[in-house]
């Protein structure tokens, strides 16, 4: 016997049917409101569609699909809407301490001096002169609540040159260098936590003909330091630095040292490092006959400096210079130095040229003190 429709069957599937509507429609109206442009109005009066990317610093960023990425300063602004929600920084917010109570986060409104958050809890009014960065939801959440992964926040290049000759002379030449940075947090709205950095450079090459001996090029750099930032500003640093120096009979040398360092210029163009270091430095040279070899421990300083210009995204300047008096040897100083500049030409590949320069006051008789270095090779720019 068949069981009688009832009216209550009707009713649950009515309910089912119109569950599934209601749940399907949430990330359609969310898809909706992302779809929609945000709308930035010029005090002259033009109007701009697009996407905010961010603010800082009294500069927003703001993504156009007809102009690109446009800059445009609070006095050049009459009013911004924003159809997806953005956490507001204030000056004085203390982020390293989780402070989100006093970070409003919602869609935007701004009125002339007057930024409006249109929060879960209503609408929160907030003077422009008081807003220190403008992020996006998301990428507020990702390093506020997620923290930073480990291959998150790395940016630098990898280069590769190669030289050769066949003639009379027959030689070849390699280099290669390794620049890396990695900074916790990654973004600029958050205060500095800690910073890695990683240099390597090499140069091997070699000249042969026959019946001559064969002369021989090879250096190589390795340098890792840990920055950990007690301030905005001042950090402490680990520091470990190997070389190898044929050209300066120079077999070993090992550097580790302890300091401080001081960001003396930081801005989204370019940043001055000073730092002072305590060390402890080990040298070793080659047995040059009848000389065997020699030793020689040192306890010095190092003092030097590093900066970079981003004269646009895609042409960096970068130097680092220091100079290492030994203190229980004060004849058996040192200094080093070093500038390139790096060219992105197509996506993530350019070239770039560099000079290094590193001087040693007690190289074995027979050897120069100075060692100096002209590279210029293909680029891979990295940056996560």
């Amino acid at each position: 016997m068949k069981t009688p429709f009832q009216p209550i069957h009707v009713l649950a599937l009515c309910f089912v049917a119109v569950s599934a509507l209601a749940v399907a429609s949430v990330p359609s109206a969310y898809a909706a409101d992302a779809a929609k442009p945000d709308v930035l109005v010029f005090s002259n009066g033009d109007t701009l569609t697009g996407k905010l990317d961010h603010e800082s610093d009294g500069t927003v960023f703001f993504k156009s699909d007809n102009a690109g990425t446009m800059q445009v300063k609070w006095d050049k602004l009459k009013s911004l809407h924003t159809a997806t929600p953005f956490a507001v920084i204030e000056n004085g917010v203390d982020l390293r301490r989780h402070d989100l109570d006093h970070v409003p986060t919602g869609p935007l409104a701004i009125e002339g001096n007057t930024l409006t958050v249109d929060t879960t809890a209503g609408a929160q009014q907030i003077p422009v002169k008081n807003i220190a960065y403008i992020v996006d939801e998301a990428t507020f959440e990702k390093n506020i609540l997620r923290g930073q992964g480990l291959l998150q926040g790395i940016t630098g290049t990898v280069a590769a040159g190669i030289s050769t000759v066949n003639s009379t002379q027959n030689s070849q030449s390699v280099n290669t260098s390794v620049i890396l940075a990695r900074v916790d947090p990654a973004v600029t709205w958050l205060p500095p936590s800690g910073r890695t950095l990683l240099n390597f450079n090499s140069n091997y090459g070699k000249v042969t003909q026959p019946n001559t001996p064969t002369v021989k090029t090879n250096i190589v750099h390795g340098e890792l330091e840990q920055d950990e930032y007690f301030s905005q500003r001042f950090y402490l640093l680990e520091q470990a630095v190997f070389d190898h120096n044929f050209s300066q009979g120079l077999d070993l040398q090992q550097l580790y040292g302890l300091g401080v360092g001081y960001t003396a210029i930081k801005s989204p163009v370019q940043q001055l490092d000073v730092k002072g270091v305590v060390d402890y430095t080990r040298q070793d040279f080659s047995a040059v006959p009848p000389a065997p070899a020699t030793s020689t421990d040192i306890i010095g300083s190092s003092f030097g400096d590093s900066y970079i210009r981003k004269f646009t995204p895609k042409i960096v300047l970068t130097e680092v210079a220091a100079f290492n008096p030994a203190w229980n040897h004060p004849s058996d100083y040192s200094a080093n130095a070093s500038v390139g500049l790096a060219i992105t030409a197509y996506k993530n590949f350019g070239f770039s040229v560099g000079l290094i320069d590193t001087y040693l006051n007690n190289p074995p008789v027979g050897f120069k003190g100075n060692s100096v270095q002209f590279n210029t090779g293909l680029t891979f720019a990295i940056s996560h």
